[in-house]
């Protein structure tokens, strides 16, 4: 999983991956690994060019609601794939709470 990757099932997740130690973002890491190479591709590649982004629009390593702010700002952004790319983690990690919940 990216740096990018990470913070946002983080950000997404908040207390609920203490809670259950990891099993959130470990749910994630594994689905994502699962994905087929060309869509993971695209994933990383975005991920790598959104990383870099909030990078240098917070400065370093930003805080977790520094992250939750830049996912809404992609939710509005012009550009259809940039807009799921926060879909994609949110359903990922509401998925992983749900299925965890029943455990």
């Amino acid at each position: 999983m990216f740096w990018l990757e990470g913070r946002v099932v983080a950000a997404l997740a908040g207390p609920d991956d203490a809670r259950t130690g990891g099993a959130i973002t470990d749910f994630v890491e594994t689905t994502l690994a699962a994905m087929p190479q060309h869509l993971r591709f695209g994933v990383a590649l975005e991920s790598l060019g959104l990383g870099v982004m909030t990078r240098v629009r917070y400065g370093g390593d930003p805080d977790d609601e520094q992250i939750r702010n830049a996912i809404e700002s992609w939710e509005r952004f012009p550009i259809g794939l940039v807009q799921l790319y926060p879909r994609l983690f949110a359903s990922l990690v509401l998925f992983a709470q749900q299925e965890l919940a029943e455990a």
